[in-house]
C-alpha cells in the first residue's frame, strides 16, 4: 500500500467492519467505479463530484501537473 494523509492506494476493497484498513476504524465502505467518460472529463480539466453514501460529496480531480503533461499528449481539451 502506498498512501497519503487522505488517499490510499490499496489492492482490492476491504470490508471496513472486519479490517482497519487502509486508515484505521470507519464505520462504512462504499466504492466508486471510474469510466471512459469519467476519465476523459478529468483530463479536460473537469472536476468529478461523487455523492457519498448520500450524505457527503466529494470532489475528485486530475493533479494540475498530470493535466498540463496529458494536454502535450494531445490528451484533453
Amino acid at each position: 500500500m502506498n498512501s497519503g494523509a487522505r488517499i490510499a492506494i490499496v489492492d482490492a476493497v476491504c470490508d471496513v467492519e472486519q479490517s482497519e484498513q487502509p486508515f484505521g476504524k470507519r464505520w462504512r465502505q462504499e466504492e466508486v467505479v471510474l469510466n471512459a467518460e469519467h476519465l476523459a472529463a478529468l483530463r479536460e480539466g473537469k472536476i468529478l463530484a461523487l455523492d457519498v453514501q448520500e450524505e457527503y460529496v466529494m470532489f475528485v480531480k486530475l493533479d494540475p501537473a498530470i493535466a498540463a503533461n496529458l494536454k502535450e499528449l494531445g490528451y484533453g481539451g
